[in-house]
């Protein structure tokens, strides 16, 4: 028997602004302040609060090892670039690539 995914929240991880929108969107949010232990132990705690993790390119190239728990977990797990890189790329190939990634199977925007 198929059972359906559970309903989980999502958490979004990045600076002060990332976060502002990530709550003006309903979500919850964890305001990055450099410290990859801080962020390693509010992982550990909330782990399974959140089916879905936003997070800062930033933050994943600084935490990287902490963050590989939410990798090795059931959860999704979602880098999203600073509006400076976003500006530079083509959104339509980003988002394909990504839905590509995650879904496994290319979906034509």
């Amino acid at each position: 028997m198929n059972s359906l995914p559970r309903e989980n929240k999502i958490l979004v991880i990045g600076d002060a602004n990332l976060c502002i929108i990530g709550a003006a969107a309903g979500t919850d949010y964890y305001v990055f302040r450099g410290e990859c232990r801080d962020l390693s132990t509010y992982i550990d705690e909330h782990l399974n609060d959140y089916g879905v993790y936003i997070v800062a390119r930033d933050v994943y190239n600084r935490c990287e090892n902490e963050l590989r728990k939410i990798l090795e977990s059931e959860y999704l797990l979602i880098i999203i670039d600073p509006p400076k890189i976003m500006k530079e790329i083509d959104p339509k190939k980003y988002y394909e690539e990504l839905v590509t990634k995650f879904v496994g199977m290319k979906i034509s925007l």
